[in-house]
């Protein structure tokens, strides 16, 4: 097929197709052709994109992977690829790419590779809000009972190969009920929420703070140098006065008993969170 016949066939597409330079013979990798319908998803004209590289267009973590593909022995084989391009601006676009050899009538007989790409922005960002949807509470978007469980059960392994078992907090709000009788259900939601904040604010980005279930919440530590006592002072002094808002203008505040307790890897993680929920038990009836 002639170059001229091929761009024909798929300028019309609503399918995002770029010609490129592949193989090890041409170091820039540049884009020699892009459908109109690939200009539109990178938001960009041809003179922008035309004899530029293709790793330009490509975002960084995507690049290695695209990398190996130009340079490829054989540009020819296909196969279902997932890439985020770079829209001008500042945006990206997660494209589905499909690849094939195109016979080019130029001299040299330079290999050419054809990308057809899909936008699957949408659809991935559905998925991941989906899954998003399905791990977390949605009340305070934090992790749900069910991605705690999974979590503790890799912290678990991990600690069977490091010998550093993690520390998980029993977290308790104090006198929900008071403000849910008083003030309605709504207060006592925007207490939650309050405290989920607190919580997740005295934590680390890589602990998990996930709510257990009603005023109950959970946190995961996988450290070593941890001292689970400093840990637990941490937690009571932020929900020591996490301060709520109420519907007629006035605010209360509410606390959190907390009982910690180091994983022991010989019992199950329902005896642990037992153990862990005695000592907040003792934490509530120690004076204030």
């Amino acid at each position: 097929m002639q170059d001229a016949d091929y761009r024909r066939l798929v300028e019309d597409s609503p399918i995002a197709t770029f010609l490129v330079r592949a193989g090890r013979r041409d170091p820039d990798r540049t884009l020699l052709w892009a459908s109109t319908a690939a200009l539109e998803l990178l938001g960009r004209g041809a003179g922008e994109v035309l004899g530029r590289p293709l790793e330009e267009f490509v975002h960084p973590a995507d690049r290695e992977d695209v990398a190996a593909l130009l340079a490829a022995q054989a540009p020819a084989q296909r196969g279902a690829l997932e890439w985020r391009m770079l829209r001008a601006g500042g945006g990206t676009a997660t494209v589905e790419v499909l690849t094939a050899a195109v016979v080019t009538s130029g001299e040299g007989g330079e290999d050419v590779l054809s990308l057809s790409c899909w936008d699957v922005s949408r659809h991935v960002e559905r998925t991941r809000d989906l899954t998003h949807r399905a791990t977390h509470d949605l009340l305070t978007d934090l992790p749900d009972r069910g991605l705690l469980e999974d979590r503790w059960a890799q912290a678990r392994s991990r600690a069977r190969r490091s010998g550093v078992a993690p520390v998980v907090a029993f977290c308790d709000v104090d006198d929900l009920k008071r403000v849910n009788d008083r003030h309605g259900h709504a207060a006592g939601d925007a207490a939650l929420v309050a405290v989920a904040a607190r919580l997740r604010s005295a934590a680390r980005g890589e602990d998990t703070v996930a709510r257990f279930g009603g005023d109950e919440f959970i946190v995961l530590v996988e450290a070593a140098d941890v001292e689970p006592e400093v840990l637990a002072a941490r937690l009571r002094e932020a929900t020591a006065a996490v301060p709520v808002q109420l519907p007629d203008g006035t605010s209360t505040s509410l606390s959190c008993s907390v009982g910690l307790v180091v994983d022991d890897l010989a019992r199950s993680s329902a005896e642990v969170l037992a153990e862990a929920d005695r000592r907040m038990y003792e934490d509530k009836r120690r004076p204030r």
